[in-house]
């Protein structure tokens, strides 16, 4: 892979941080929604940190969608001179990724189909 290419990538992932750090926001302002829901039964509350957790889980969905991309087109770039080990760990990068999206993909379809809001989903 040229240099050209790991220093698009790299900022590329800059963003990503950036994103994940108004993820964290987010969660923290819905979990103090999801208090106060608890601690009032105001259902008003309930939707919005419901709406929060799946804005949260419909962008991690897309973060990991991203990797599984890149990560194909490292399995695609591999040359046939390339190493065992270089293909293992491209490989296993790849499963790795596929693995984040399909759990990124369960959560959310969790959180929008979950009626009790005792029941908690970690953000991955």
């Amino acid at each position: 892979m040229n240099i050209g290419v790991k220093l698009r990538r790299l900022n590329h992932e800059n963003l990503v941080w950036v994103i994940y750090f108004f993820i964290i926001i987010a969660a923290l302002l819905s979990n103090a929604y999801e208090k106060y829901f608890l601690e009032t039964g105001d259902y008003r509350k309930q939707k919005i940190f419901r709406t929060l957790n799946i804005t949260i889980f419909c962008v991690a969905f897309f973060i990991y969608l991203y990797f599984v991309i890149i990560s194909y087109e490292d399995v695609e770039a591999l040359k046939k001179n390339s190493t065992k080990k270089e293909v293992l760990t491209t490989h296993l990068t790849l499963i790795a990724s596929l693995l984040f999206l399909v759990a990124g993909g369960i959560a959310l379809y969790a959180e929008i189909n979950r009626d009790n809001p005792d029941t908690d989903i970690g953000v991955v």
